[in-house]
């Protein structure tokens, strides 16, 4: 029986690209014996990425082979979801420190950035943004999320000022380290806005000329 890639994790993409794989997922890979040979797609329907063997991908175009015998789809409608789940893909090899490398159209294509949360669906797995997640969800990501990102902050106190904060991260923003009697966060100096008059002293001196 294969070996499938079960649980999830939340992880870093740098700015080359590699994503850094949790070990049990590197267990998976060693074990299915795809460390050379894996791809990584653009799902069909939700913001997220997949990473498979050429086994899943084997799999993959048997089964959509095989939808022309069992639905009345057209070649044109199998064709487009051949191209789909075969076509927008890109190769990749998990290197000696369990990194994998995403291709940046890739990247750019389903938004993932500096944070990513990957979940185990078997012969495959997941990449999504974290911060969309946390923003726009699913639900059952949304919780998925959060328990990991919990976890980390038990476990570190000292980041967990910027887990939930994925507006800022999105935005480029930088917490800057907070000073004795400050709270830390940046504050935009606001511009110096005119004079206005008084309308009471105006009234004022009209009746006071009477």
């Amino acid at each position: 029986m294969d070996e499938l890639f079960v649980g999830s994790a939340v992880s870093t993409i740098s700015a080359r690209g590699e994503l850094i794989l949790p070990e049990h997922f590197c267990i998976t890979i060693q074990a299915r014996q795809a460390r050379e040979d894996l791809f990584i797609g653009l799902h069909a329907d939700d913001p997220c990425m997949l990473v498979y063997d050429r086994r899943s991908v084997a799999d993959q175009h048997c089964a959509l082979s095989d939808l022309g015998g069992e639905q009345a789809w057209d070649s044109g409608t199998r064709d487009t979801l051949l191209r789909r789940r075969l076509g927008f893909v890109a190769p990749a090899q998990m290197d000696g420190k369990g990194r994998l490398r995403i291709a940046s159209w890739m990247r750019s294509r389903r938004g993932v950035r500096q944070r990513a949360l990957l979940v185990g669906m078997g012969r495959h797995f997941e990449v999504w943004n974290l911060d969309q997640v946390l923003e726009q969800g699913p639900g059952d990501l949304i919780v998925l999320a959060a328990l990991h990102l919990d976890s980390l902050t038990l476990a570190s106190p000292t980041i967990k000022e910027d887990h939930h904060e994925p507006a800022l991260s999105r935005l480029g923003a930088r917490r800057r380290a907070a000073r004795p009697g400050k709270s830390g966060v940046p504050v935009q100096p606001l511009p110096a806005l005119p004079a206005r008059p008084d309308p009471l002293r105006a009234i004022g001196g009209r009746v006071g000329g009477r």
